[in-house]
This record gives structure tokens, C-alpha cells and sequence, in this order.
């Protein structure tokens, strides 16, 4: 009902006052399927990536500083521009952290700046070995941490937070094992709960799956996994789609003769883990990510690696 061209050039007179403007679209992609996009849905995503772009080039050629970011899941983005005439184009910046020592940077600077160190920090070994003991359960503890946080930030932040406050009431000079036995639980109980709120978003008959692994051993094969989500009331239509969120968000991965895999060990590209997968067929097996062991007690197991 209104004029665009008017609208735009009163627009353009107001940024006149501003330095810089930036649109952010977030959380657009939340409850998607990662089993891929709707149709709908894509289209109305690569029409707000055209727009934006769109209006960018109109504002800079008016001379102002305009950016439009969108923010989306890998396999959403791959499934996007697979299905554009013009793949590639687009810029594209990662944001998924696969790097543990880019994690333990970020939580060094995090310690810094809370414990106010004016002078040139220590090294991070130094600066932790203050606040924590070194070793839990044969493992350095720096590492036992970012290896529970699915290599997410927040995560990270979550259970040394959990763990300092257990060190704090206890009245500890530094975190020791009990805080990290305690903290841990607390954490993974929460991690619990978040990623079931995630899960329902996605399907809200899915609600209460994750709990359905309650006492399950931590390594299941293909047909003792597929037992159990429909013991939970899975579907059988539904089973993949099951098994690629799981996989997906880090609560299961794919173990081999040489090690197990996570989504975050093959830079969330989903596709790499199936192909791990298909090449044993059933004689495939899953393993539970150890973040969720406490809150679901789960059984540690040990089948034999696929040869």
C-alpha cells in the first residue's frame, strides 16, 4: 500500500545518522527436520537470502554500510543450494567449532578476563593446572571437559560451571574429583533435557525418547538400536529420521576398528558418518556420546570393532 521507492530513499535518509546497519535471521531452522528442508520452507529461505542480498546492493550503492546475515544449519544450507541454479555463489561463513584447542582458547580467555589478569597471561596448561587438577579418570581434564561438551561453547561453559560451583560450596581451593563427579551429573542432566526440548521440536510425538535409553549399554548395534526406539513408540517410517537427529546432534555416533565418530569429528557433514555406517550394514554399532552417560546411567559396554 505504499510507495517503495519512497519508503526506500526515507530509509536511505535515516541511515545518513547511523554508522553501519546489520539484520540478523536466526533460529529460522529451528524444529527442522534433518532429514532435509520442506519445500516451502526453502523456498521461502532463498528468497530471504535473494532479498537481503538484494537490498544490500541498493543500500551500498546509496553509499551506506548495509549487511544481511542468515543463520542456518549445515544440512539445511547444503540442501538449499543444491536446489538454487547459482550453488556456490553465496558467501558463506562456518561457525561450527571442530578444533579443541580453539575451545580451550575461548575458555582461556574467558578465565582471564574473570580473574582480572592484568600482565601477559600464562599458557593455558599453567592457568588451568590453578583452577583444576590436571588428571580424571587417566584423562587430562581440559580435555575430559571439551570431549562432554559436544563441541559446543556453551556446553563447555556449562559443565566447568557446574563443576566450580561444586568446588565453590565445598569450599575447595581448586576443582577437584568429586566437584568434576558431581558437576558432570549435573551437566549431563541438563544436556539431557535441552536436547529433548530440541527433539520435540522437531516431531513433538518424539517427546521423552532420549529417556527411553535409561540403562542401555553405551554401545548398541543397528538392530538393538532400532529395538529400542520402537520399544519408545518410534514409528517405523520414522526410524531414520530418528537416527539421523541422533546422529545429528551428537547423542550417538559410529564406531569402527579405529575409533568412534561424532558429527563434530567429520565437520557435521552427516554423509560421512552414513558412509562409516553402511559399509558394516547391521553388523554397524552405535555408540552413546559419554556427556549423556550419568543422566541416562548408562551401561558401559565394549563390542567388538567391525573388522
Amino acid at each position: 500500500t505504499h510507495d517503495i521507492r519512497e519508503l526506500r530513499s526515507r530509509i536511505m535518509a535515516y541511515l545518513e545518522k547511523k554508522g553501519s546497519v546489520w539484520i540478523l535471521f536466526d533460529n529460522l531452522d529451528k524444529g527442522w527436520s534433518t532429514q532435509g528442508v520442506d519445500v516451502i520452507d526453502a523456498i521461502v529461505l532463498r528468497c530471504l537470502i535473494d532479498a537481503g542480498r538484494k537490498i544490500e546492493r541498493e543500500m551500498r550503492k546509496g553509499g551506506r554500510e548495509f549487511h544481511c546475515l542468515v543463520f542456518v544449519r549445515n544440512d539445511v544450507y547444503d540442501h538449499v543450494m543444491r536446489n538454487s541454479a547459482d550453488y556456490g555463489k553465496e558467501m558463506r561463513a562456518v561457525l561450527d567449532w571442530t578444533d579443541t584447542d580453539l575451545l580451550k582458547e575461548m575458555l582461556k580467555l574467558r578465565l582471564v578476563n574473570g580473574m582480572r589478569i592484568a600482565a601477559t597471561p600464562p599458557p593455558f596448561e599453567q592457568l588451568w593446572q590453578r583452577i583444576c587438577i590436571p588428571i580424571y579418570k587417566g584423562e587430562e581434564t581440559s580435555n575430559f571437559f571439551v570431549s562432554c561438551s559436544l563441541m559446543r561453547p556453551r556446553n563447555l561453559l556449562k559443565i566447568f560451571n557446574h563443576c566450580r560451583g561444586f568446588a565453590v560450596n565445598f569450599g575447595h581451593a581448586r576443582i577437584e574429583i568429586e566437584d568434576i563427579e558431581k558437576g558432570f551429573k549435573a551437566y549431563s542432566h541438563d544436556l539431557l533435557s535441552e536436547l529433548d526440548h530440541e527433539l520435540s521440536d522437531v516431531s513433538p510425538s518424539w517427546r521423552n525418547l532420549l529417556y527411553h535409553f535409561i540403562d542401555a549399554p553405551s554401545t548398541m548395534s543397528v538392530v538393538e538400536m532400532k529395538v529400542l526406539l520402537r520399544e519408545a513408540n518410534i514409528e517405523a517410517n520414522d526410524l531414520e529420521k530418528v537416527l539421523d537427529f541422533l546422529l545429528y546432534y551428537g547423542i550417538i555416533g559410529v564406531r569402527t576398528l579405529e575409533a568412534d565418530h561424532y558429527i563434530f569429528d567429520v565437520m557435521y557433514d552427516e554423509r560421512a558418518l552414513k558412509a562409516r555406517a553402511s559399509r558394516n550394514g547391521e553388523k554397524t554399532n552405535f555408540v552413546i556420546n559419554p556427556a549423556f552417560w550419568p543422566a541416562l546411567e548408562i551401561r558401559e559396554s565394549e563390542l567388538p570393532r567391525p573388522v
